[in-house]
């Protein structure tokens, strides 16, 4: 009752633009006979036209593996939500094979993907927990990946000309994999971002880049990395006003570029200790003053894009308290319920 109660709640007050809006929800003892309910992605998908938005409850339960096929819209309710002891709407695999499509306050389970498959373009993925994003088998335009924790990789097409215009930023890229961002070339836009590393001394993150310009963005190790290696093969990555750091008191190679604060500590406002790598708790504004190629600090907090550690999906305002005063009524009566909400983000 407590889930279904919190995205009617959302439901009454988040747009509507699109022409209908459906609710998937796998919990038990969900009344799905509603023609706007679902117990499945799949048979919610299926009912769904080109420009209708999907709402995926929280749940304990994993939705399995989904492709999105249609133009539309699907909203979680943030990987890391303060309400429902936890629960979220998790997924075990997303393919995207369709244009026009965007998905928010989702998670992926650990080991699989959101890929993009087949020819699209205007596709957002953002405030979302994923695993991997892969885009290699796909013909991309005018991908942006934004505002997401993403544990291990990002990999775009081999053909420079199959990934046209992807934009990754202010994302958190927690320990990424040794090559695990591959084939970026010079309509990829990369800034931003915070790299931690957790690899071995001469791991390399960028794998056959071409003419890739990477700017405002943050790379700290928390192991033996030493910056010898920032890329393998493709033509020399230039880094415009990006900082280096290791915790682990290594001088790492200087950065390819201008600008630049090598071996500089971000001074994150709070980490515990010497380990930045991702945690709700954490607080990654920076206080050294480095300032990125726009006047801003230099990171996920520059300014211009309101970063969410929970992941709350933007344009939708989002549940902070929920309170039912009579939890115990008799068949047919009203429930009190109070609610608290945040305001409306705006990226």
């Amino acid at each position: 009752m407590k889930n279904y109660l919190l995205f009617v709640a959302l439901l009454i007050i988040s747009y509507t633009q699109a022409q209908n809006i459906l609710i998937v929800d796998n919990n038990v003892n969900v009344d799905t006979s509603p023609s706007h309910m679902y117990n499945t992605f799949a048979t919610a998908i299926a009912a769904a036209a080109n420009g209708d938005i999907i709402y995926v409850q929280p749940s304990e339960t994993n939705y399995g593996t989904i492709t999105i096929n249609k133009e539309i819209i699907v909203y979680g309710n943030g990987h890391t939500p303060e309400l429902n002891s936890g629960r979220k709407a998790i997924f075990s695999h997303i393919t995207i094979a369709s244009s026009n499509v965007k998905i928010s306050g989702l998670e992926t389970a650990v080991n699989t993907n959101v890929a993009i498959s087949g020819t699209q373009n205007n596709i957002t993925i953002e405030n979302c927990k994923v695993f991997n994003i892969a885009m290699n088998l796909a013909v991309a335009d005018n991908i942006i990946i934004q505002g997401n924790m993403i544990e291990n990789n990002i990999s775009l097409n081999p053909n420079n000309a199959q990934s046209t215009n992807i934009t990754i930023n202010n994302n958190f890229l927690n320990t990424p994999a040794v090559n695990g961002y591959s084939y970026f070339n010079s309509t990829t836009i990369f800034n931003n971002n915070i790299l931690t590393f957790a690899g071995v001394t001469t791991q390399s993150f960028l794998l056959t880049p071409t003419d890739f310009v990477a700017q405002n963005n943050i790379f700290v190790s928390t192991s033996t990395f030493n910056g010898t290696n920032w890329q393998l093969g493709g033509t020399p990555t230039i880094f415009n006003n990006c900082i280096s750091y290791s915790y682990q008191g290594t001088t790492l190679g200087l950065l390819n570029g201008t600008g630049n604060f090598d071996n500089t500590n971000p001074q994150f406002v709070s980490i515990p200790g010497t380990n930045p790598n991702w945690d709700v708790a954490n607080d990654y504004n920076i206080g050294s003053g480095s300032l990125g190629t726009d006047g801003n600090d230099v990171g996920i907090h520059n300014g211009f894009y309101d970063f969410d550690m929970r992941g709350y999906p933007t344009l939708l305002p989002y549940l902070e308290e929920m309170t039912i005063s009579n939890n115990m009524v008799q068949a047919g009566a009203n429930i009190n319920v109070n609610l608290k909400a945040n305001a409306n983000k705006t990226n």
